[in-house]
């Protein structure tokens, strides 16, 4: 599993990841004790088998002269490819007129043929198998810093109910900061949510609130922000009576219309 962020304030986009890439067995059936009856479970079980560090989970995409950050999480192997091989894959691809829009449907379009080759089907609501890739995009329009543009998606095989809702398409969009057609500062988290919505949705009145106003805050305040929320995730797995999917060294990044800078946090 992954945690990643991106932040947009008023100087530019922040972003974090960690960078450890979790091996899963899964076990879909058991064995009765005494008759050896094999039975299948109600739920399948996911056993973590090994580990590897520095998975890139954030990283650039330059297209049409148009700096992306991507954030991924999810599966971490499709068809044999990483999907960070896959997003540098169709960044050569695309040969559209460089606008938010063509680019991310193109990223859409991307991951859901490779997930139809994976599963060897044309229409993804009918897989059985559930597979699913999370990632967010983020950029500035026109290269203007105060037009940044931040998108959290979902692409997966098989049928899922978001809002009671049925979702048929293979792909939905979990977070947007375009409102009313607005652009606006804050931000958005995938993968191992859980630690990051506890932290920042306690109901402990002695505790002062997360920082929210993310209009206040400099680029450096958002990058200090993004790791500790990524540090926090590692760090509470780590002393938690789980086998940890989350791990350092961390990945940190900024995004101006400029520049896409990163570093690794140890």
């Amino acid at each position: 599993m992954s945690i990643c962020i991106a932040i947009a304030v008023p100087d530019g986009i922040a972003l974090a990841a960690d960078s450890q890439t979790t091996w899963n067995k899964t076990i879909n059936q058991a064995t009765q004790r005494g008759t050896n009856q094999v039975f299948d479970l109600a739920e399948p079980i996911n056993v973590p088998i090994s580990w590897s560090k520095m998975a890139r989970k954030l990283f650039n995409l330059n297209i049409n002269e148009n700096e992306y950050a991507i954030c991924i999480a999810g599966i971490a192997l499709l068809n044999h490819k990483t999907i960070y091989s896959i997003f540098k894959s169709l960044e050569k691809s695309y040969d559209g007129d460089g606008s938010y829009d063509n680019v991310v449907r193109h990223f859409l379009d991307g991951i859901k043929t490779e997930l139809r080759k994976q599963l060897n089907i044309e229409n993804l609501a009918e897989a059985q198998q559930v597979l699913n890739v999370e990632f967010i995009v983020s950029s500035h329009i026109n290269q203007d810093v105060s037009k940044p543009r931040i998108e959290s998606w979902l692409v997966i095989s098989g049928t899922i109910t978001v809002n009671e809702v049925p979702l048929t398409t293979g792909e939905y969009n979990k977070w947007t900061n375009i409102v009313d057609g607005h652009h606006t500062f804050g931000g958005c988290w995938i993968g191992r949510t859980e630690f990051i919505s506890h932290l920042v949705t306690h109901t402990n009145a002695k505790m002062p609130p997360i920082q929210g106003q993310y209009e206040l805050l400099s680029l450096a305040d958002a990058v200090d922000y993004t790791q500790f929320l990524v540090d926090f995730t590692c760090d509470y797995q780590r002393f938690a009576a789980m086998v940890p999917d989350c791990g350092k060294p961390i990945i940190s990044s900024t995004l101006t219309p400029e520049r896409y800078e990163e570093k690794i946090i140890k």
